[in-house]
């Protein structure tokens, strides 16, 4: 804390009118996104079923790489650039089109680009170059149309289920049923739902990985291994969690299968009820790991 303190002191004083300005343009930008921020980005975060619990860290994330970049922003000088009216322009037409249309996403994909159309108006182009990259870091925040995700996640949550079957297989006689349910001999039937195809988790490690990129120092083909890695991971990861849950269904029943898909509930002094995570542990800890050894096989170093 002393040393954030110290390098606090270290910045020059903002100017008072520029300030204004900036909290004037947030507020202002806060004010004209309160529906799709009430409506449509904390309703999908703080969903407990959802797929974007993991989007409440994404600003303060943002703002942890634009202070790590201040040594460098301090050094470039302020020169506002015309170039952000059109792109305010653009981006503003993209909010009214959103919320006219009753499209909360299409709005959404405008929050970063009127971002950084501030950012060019006020600071200029060199300035806005470092803050790119945080700046079109927030759109992980923004949660995907339905129709995308079904796209995305369908896919994923059959893949899961082939790597579950393929490892049931050699000790079972399973029978795959559909696209995402797997029978197993005793005919408890493994139900693999859209919630558990994996998603959450490799967006959630995505977010990660592209802010893990401002820590390190590596070329871009190597940083270009991590997420090209991690969705073949979290298939793999995901299907033995199914295959873990469906042995513990033909073993020990669907109780048993249910304790190993949702965890177990205990009440604890203080704490009250905690759920305490069973095969849910491993679709994070696997990749993670995974992700961990390859980046320090690519030469990581901490």
């Amino acid at each position: 804390m002393d040393q954030f303190l110290l390098e606090l002191k270290k910045l020059p004083r903002p100017q008072p009118i520029l300030l204004g300005v900036v909290i004037a343009c947030l507020a202002l930008l806060l004010y004209a996104y309160q529906e799709p921020i009430k409506v449509y980005w904390l309703a999908r975060w703080g969903d407990p079923s959802g797929y974007y619990s993991y989007a409440y860290l994404v600003p303060p994330l943002a703002l942890v790489m634009i202070w790590m970049r201040r040594e460098r922003l301090l050094q470039l000088r302020a020169q506002p650039s015309w170039w952000g009216v059109p792109l305010f322009l653009l981006a503003a037409g993209m909010h009214l089109l959103g919320l006219w249309g009753y499209s909360s996403w299409v709005s959404s994909m405008a929050f970063p680009l009127l971002l950084i159309a501030a950012s060019l108006l006020l600071w200029g182009v060199q300035i806005t170059r470092v803050l790119l990259y945080p700046l079109l870091f927030l759109y992980l925040m923004m949660p995907m149309p339905s129709v995308v995700f079904d796209e995305i996640t369908n896919p994923i949550q059959v893949w899961s289920t082939d790597v579950a079957e393929a490892m049931l297989r050699p000790f079972y006689n399973v029978l795959r049923e559909n696209q995402a349910t797997i029978i197993m001999p005793s005919g408890y039937p493994l139900l693999v739902g859209v919630e558990c195809s994996g998603f959450k988790v490799t967006i959630a490690l995505l977010t990660f990985i592209l802010f893990f990129y401002t820590l390190v120092d590596m070329p871009l083909w190597k940083k270009l291994i991590l997420p090209a890695a991690l969705l073949p991971i979290a298939i793999i990861s995901n299907g033995l969690r199914i295959a873990l849950i469906g042995v513990v269904g033909e073993e020990y029943g669907s109780y048993a299968a249910k304790i190993a898909h949702e965890g177990y509930e205990m009440t604890l002094p203080v704490f009250g009820n905690v759920n305490i995570p069973t095969t849910g542990a491993l679709e994070i800890l696997i990749p993670f790991v995974s992700l961990f050894l390859i980046a320090r096989w690519l030469g990581w170093k901490r």
